[in-house]
């Protein structure tokens, strides 16, 4: 049964990438996303064997145990329809009568609370959700997430494909094959939320900026934000400022550019800074803190052998001004090809290897007039505030490697734009045919 559900939902999904107007993106036609979407269900079932029989404990894997939990709020559906739908819509269910269900769950609540919330519930919610649709087969949630993502990259390829229509294919490449974009975002996990939250964000965002007022992108922008922030809230607060300062240089011009994303960042982050003296409750400093010195408690007490060495953070500015540097070069470089002592460690360590030749390539080749300076510094802003980000907050490779997977695309992306197409190809005649 699992096998033809699967198998009948690829199918409808397929179907919808052939029908719908909004996959038709340009320089490419629906059979191309619809390789990308089976690259992705192939991913996604290789993730599910390999979490079955190679890590084979459930209780850590986050692809099961988010899976796990959901079952324990949709059973409810059937005996307390109501107590179903407050825990899903998280309306009502903060009375202690729902520890009837959540003590039955084993990541409802953290190890380390904090008063942030929790997007644990948020993928345990979604998969409570779906279950609706999959009668509890997980390879059915497979798909869902797959075409999920596909649908965010895709609005991600149509909000970058405006400004670099010269160079669709590197574009497509750097948005749909990354092995740990392909990977990472198939499985049942918040990355899949996050980059359909992402794509739709910023396609939206774009949209208003080009038509009249448009009810439904409202709605999708509002809706996505909203998606940013109970998913991974922390990317939410590294694109507001960066999606203001894009927006101020697209209405005033490309002059100035780079001095209107420092003013927006450096007020953005002595406001951030001072938060706590509206909100004594949330302290920047002291939250990263805690979530590096918890995670780093939480690794040690399941016996990570991927931690990294790294210095415990301080609640002070110079304690995060001293580790960032550091903690974006981690996110960056490694794991290091000689750190591989599993398979997937091996998988991202290969895969830096590939990016860094891109990356050199981009250089050796390169075009000092850059067109449309906002979304060259949007990239970089993102995907350099997110390495860094997570570089603190994170020190376990295991889960690093996976934590960047969002601002993959938005690296690339920056390198790409700065790569001079016609020197390449004049000096390397045979990537004529790969670039066009």
């Amino acid at each position: 049964m699992e096998i033809l559900l699967t198998i009948l939902y690829s199918l409808l999904f397929i179907f919808l990438i052939y029908k719908l107007p909004f996959f038709k993106i340009e320089g490419f036609n629906w059979k191309s996303l619809t390789v990308v979407f089976i690259l992705k269900i192939a991913a996604g079932l290789v993730m599910y064997f390999i979490y079955t029989y190679y890590y084979t404990d459930r209780s850590t894997a986050d692809i099961f145990r988010y899976f796990d939990d959901s079952k324990v709020m949709y059973d409810a559906l059937w005996k307390h329809p109501l107590d179903y739908i407050k825990m899903l819509t998280g309306i009502g269910n903060d009375s202690t009568y729902f520890d009837l269900y959540y003590k039955h769950m084993n990541n409802w609540y953290r190890v380390f609370e904090s008063n942030i919330y929790n997007d644990s519930h948020t993928i345990i919610r979604f998969n409570a959700a779906l279950r609706l649709f999959s009668f509890g087969y997980f390879n059915v949630h497979t798909v869902f997430m797959c075409f999920l993502s596909l649908t965010g990259l895709v609005a991600l390829y149509k909000f970058f494909v405006t400004y670099m229509s010269d160079r669709k294919r590197e574009l497509f490449f750097a948005v749909f094959l990354l092995p740990s974009v392909l990977f990472w975002g198939s499985g049942v996990l918040k990355e899949a939320i996050l980059l359909f939250g992402m794509g739709m964000l910023l396609y939206n965002m774009d949209k208003l900026t080009r038509q009249k007022v448009n009810v439904w992108a409202i709605i999708w922008l509002l809706f996505s934000l909203l998606l940013l922030i109970y998913t991974k809230y922390y990317i939410f607060i590294i694109m507001v400022p960066l999606l203001v300062a894009f927006l101020w240089c697209k209405y005033t011009g490309n002059r100035l550019c780079l001095l209107k994303y420092a003013g927006v960042l450096v007020l953005y982050i002595l406001v951030g800074l001072n938060i706590h003296l509206i909100f004594p409750g949330y302290n920047m400093l002291e939250i990263i803190a805690q979530k590096q010195n918890d995670f780093i408690g939480l690794a040690k007490e399941m016996h990570s052998g991927s931690l990294l060495t790294q210095h415990l953070l301080q609640p002070d500015l110079l304690s995060m001004l001293r580790d960032a540097p550091f903690a974006f070069y981690n996110t960056l470089v490694r794991p290091y090809i000689f750190e591989a002592d599993s398979f997937l460690i091996l998988f991202s360590a290969l895969e830096n290897l590939m990016i860094f030749a891109i990356i050199l390539l981009c250089l050796v080749f390169f075009r000092w007039r850059i067109p449309w300076l906002p979304v060259f510094f949007l990239c970089f802003f993102f995907f350099a505030g997110t390495y860094t980000l997570t570089g603190l907050t994170t020190p376990v490779m295991g889960a690093m490697v996976r934590y960047k997977v969002p601002a993959m695309p938005f690296l690339l992306i920056f390198f790409i734009m700065m790569l001079n197409k016609d020197k390449l190809c004049q000096k390397l005649p045979f990537f004529k045919k790969i670039l066009g």
